[in-house]
């Protein structure tokens, strides 16, 4: 009878701390924080996590926390180095504290849409051989995967460029959080959609190495920055920029989309270093919504871009020409 009551407390501890790991987050609170294989300080670093970047507990050992990281692999880190976040703290949010997580990250209503005519949904052709799907792979694994999607719709949801701007920041971690998690489904839903948005090329240039492409300096993205009007210079107002990026595997699909074709529509090119070449074309982006969540809490939103919300890749780019929408192909 005492042996029965003693794996009864026994297996009821388990799943009683297997159901607060389930639900306990914590909070990097260093600069840099090294994740390693194993809760050892001599052990391998898998990757180095930074200040306030969040991480779903999966274990809990002396002197460590097993937490998972955006690749799905399991990495410990020192306990004195995270804030355990109190269950308060994962239900609200800043300016917003006091309203719960599922009512903060309601997903907007649909919007309208358009259908291209005489389209069929395709998908451009890769060589994984070049470069995995995955890129390099390691802590941007689960976002180089969405950077690397095919897919070319024929229905696109219209957004506005103020739309986007209102999108919900979400945690750095977010690609680790539990799939039920609501920041989890908000991000799942909203990269599902294909948008387009009319807004104006603020700048262009080639966006160099990377993990996604495998960090070839040949084969890079076409890095456009937009803006919400034609109004003033856009160097003044890189707080307001909406980030497009126009990816390897489209670009050797579509002929024309070479930075020198792009360049000629942008206001400046490349980059901001020069003088205005004149005021930024009217262009209309169709492609994959992205949350490019190593720019969350970096210091970049509100500096040089004005939401980590980006379409990657673009799908398709037209530009008011003569007036008329061109299509560049």
């Amino acid at each position: 009878m005492r042996r029965s009551r003693f794996f009864f407390c026994v297996v009821t501890l388990l799943l009683f701390a297997g159901t607060l790991l389930s639900q306990t987050h914590i909070k990097v609170r260093v600069e840099n924080a090294n994740a390693r294989k194993s809760p050892d300080s001599k052990a391998a670093i898998l990757t180095v996590l930074h200040r306030d970047e969040t991480y779903l507990v999966t274990k809990d050992v002396p002197y460590y926390y097993g937490i998972r990281l955006d690749d799905g692999r399991t990495a410990y880190v020192a306990k004195s180095l995270c804030t355990v976040l109190a269950e308060a703290d994962e239900t609200e949010s800043g300016d917003e504290s006091g309203q719960a997580l599922e009512e903060l990250y309601q997903l907007p209503a649909a919007g309208n849409t358009i259908t291209l005519p005489h389209c069929t949904p395709t998908e451009v052709p890769a060589d994984w051989n070049v470069c995995r799907v995955e890129g390099s792979g390691g802590a941007n694994r689960l976002a180089n995967l969405q950077k690397n999607r095919l897919k070319i719709a024929c229905t696109y949801t219209v957004m506005t460029f103020n739309q986007i701007l209102k999108l919900k920041n979400l945690p750095r971690g977010v690609r680790s959080l539990a799939t039920t998690d609501p920041k989890a489904v908000y991000l799942k839903k909203m990269e599902s959609q294909p948008v387009v948005v009319e807004a104006y090329l603020a700048m262009a240039k080639n966006g160099g190495k990377e993990t996604t492409n495998c960090n070839s300096k040949d084969r890079t993205d076409i890095h456009v920055e937009t803006d919400g009007t034609d109004a003033g210079d856009p160097k003044e107002a890189r707080d307001q920029v909406v980030v497009a990026e126009m990816t390897p595997w489209f670009i050797e699909k579509n002929s024309s989309w070479t930075l020198d074709t792009v360049k000629q529509y942008a206001a400046y090119r490349p980059g901001y270093s020069g003088t205005m070449q004149h005021p930024s074309t009217k262009v209309r982006i169709y492609g994959w919504l992205f949350f490019d969540n190593w720019h969350s809490g970096d210091g970049s939103i509100g500096t040089w871009r004005g939401t980590a919300w980006e379409i990657h890749p673009i799908t398709r780019i037209e530009v008011w020409e003569n007036g008329a929408w061109k299509v560049i192909e």
